[in-house]
């Protein structure tokens, strides 16, 4: 079965033998199944004779996770599989497993023989996001027909060394051609190509093309999920990788509705790569927070403007050196204030009282949120609505405030709207969109053009 045609998005099944690596004459017949919101399953028609499957060890251990590292597999067609990281969600005279990934087109015997050094990776929108031209009008010998020149040899529309562990980053464009007897397609492909110095595994590949993925979610304005994933070890076979997902169908959404099209920023997309995965170990954190809002669409608008209001936070923290008095002038501060805590106070609440004390020299997040609102100009507050600094510096830390000790007199107008509490997130991770790509080398005034084309307040 050739399962290169297939992406996280389709559903398909693989029929075969299924075997453990420590036993390969024993197969058991089986099926995987691959689909959006099933993930990956492997269902046998028997069960494996190995210790952990025995029905004594099961019965007198019932509540027990049974974990296999690698069950390897072939179909009809010769076609090899590996199956890693499994988990037993069922045993009676048959076997159900729940994979973490199945690798087409390669046979491991463990989990340290996994590695990789290269990778062909399709994300979300990425097509559109290139700008790429993949056809123009031709010249017709005749007025009766039109003609259009196509290419077909792929295109690189950029290439970089992001970072220390990998070796080059560039983006593919190609045109993609089918024809039948009764049709021709034509559409754009594109894909990212990496390389890195030296293999590595599954979860250090797999944090990379996340933090990638973050990158492409800003600039297109939308969850950009990895769509399809090829692996390559030190040989040229290709070995096609599949794995749990949240992915969700693409918008329809035009490339000038987008944030920053390869296009707007084709002179600068290098620096920006390479500032991007520059910057992680710094603002990682931040990241994160930022980009679970977007990708868990579906959290509630309180729990998102609580990650939104401590990503602002943090990304001060990180971003300034901000004290209220250097750290040996406030050591004296601290020991004179630990030192004035009553010593007949109980011990937790001394112990409380002294560890809050250690944070004091650090701005609070009200005068934090003045000092980045402060470094914008005029004309990108009034793009995010903002006519007084202090007062919306107040309305979001009281808000904060509330929505952490549920203090009355912290209680805002937004606590209780959900829609103004859905504005104000999209407001602030506006700002954060603008005030990271500051950062990595982008004007203010494009950072904030391109990141109101996927903000709605």
């Amino acid at each position: 079965m050739d399962i290169s045609q297939y992406n996280l998005l389709d559903d398909f099944r693989v029929v075969g033998q299924w075997w453990l690596p420590t036993r390969h004459e024993e197969k058991i017949p089986g099926a995987v199944t691959v689909n959006p919101e099933g993930g990956v399953r492997l269902e046998l028609a028997g069960v494996f004779r190995s210790p952990e499957f025995d029905v004594v060890h099961v019965l007198s251990a019932p509540q027990s996770i049974i974990r296999v590292d690698i069950v390897l597999g072939v179909d009809a067609e010769g076609e090899i599989y590996t199956l890693h990281n499994l988990i037993v969600t069922n045993i009676s005279s048959t076997t159900t497993f729940r994979v973490s990934y199945l690798l087409a087109g390669i046979k491991f015997a463990s989990p340290a023989d996994i590695r990789f050094c290269s990778a062909l990776v399709e994300y979300s929108y990425i097509e559109k996001w290139s700008c790429f031209q993949f056809s123009r009008p031709g010249k017709s010998n005749s007025a009766d027909y039109m003609s259009l020149d196509i290419p077909i040899n792929t295109t690189t529309l950029f290439r970089t060394s992001a970072t220390d562990t990998i070796k080059e980053l560039s983006l593919c464009a190609y045109a993609l051609q089918r024809f039948t007897r009764s049709s021709v397609e034509v559409k754009p492909k594109a894909h990212f190509t990496v390389d890195l110095n030296a293999p590595t595994d599954l979860k250090t590949f797999f944090s990379l093309l996340n933090d990638l993925g973050q990158f492409i979610t800003m600039l297109v304005g939308e969850p950009s999920y990895v769509k399809k994933l090829r692996l390559y070890d030190s040989g040229t076979m290709p070995v096609d990788v599949f794995f749990p997902s949240t992915i969700r169908k693409e918008k329809t959404i035009d490339t000038a509705d987008m944030c920053f099209p390869l296009g707007d920023i084709s002179v600068i997309v290098q620096t920006l790569v390479e500032s991007w995965f520059g910057s992680l170990r710094l603002l990682g954190p931040v990241y994160d927070l930022l980009f679970g809002t977007l990708f868990g669409q579906d959290a509630f608008v309180r729990t998102k403007f609580l990650s939104l209001t401590q990503a602002l936070e943090s990304f001060h923290r990180r971003t300034q050196d901000a004290t209220y008095t250097s750290a040996s002038d406030y050591s004296v501060v601290l020991n004179a204030l630990v030192t004035a805590i009553p010593k007949d106070a109980p011990a937790p609440l001394k112990k409380r009282l002294s560890d809050s004390l250690k944070y004091a020299n650090e701005y609070s997040l009200r005068k934090r949120i003045k000092e980045l609102l402060q470094s914008l100009s005029q004309g990108t507050l009034e793009a995010l609505k903002i006519s007084d600094i202090a007062t919306t510096a107040e309305l979001i830390v009281k808000t904060r405030n509330y929505l952490t000790h549920f203090d009355d007199e912290s209680k805002t107008s937004l606590v209780g709207d959900a829609v103004g509490m859905h504005y104000m997130n999209e407001r602030l991770t506006t700002l954060l969109f603008i005030l990271i790509l500051k950062r990595l080398g982008l004007d203010e005034s494009s950072a904030t053009n391109g990141a109101l084309n996927r903000r709605y307040f």
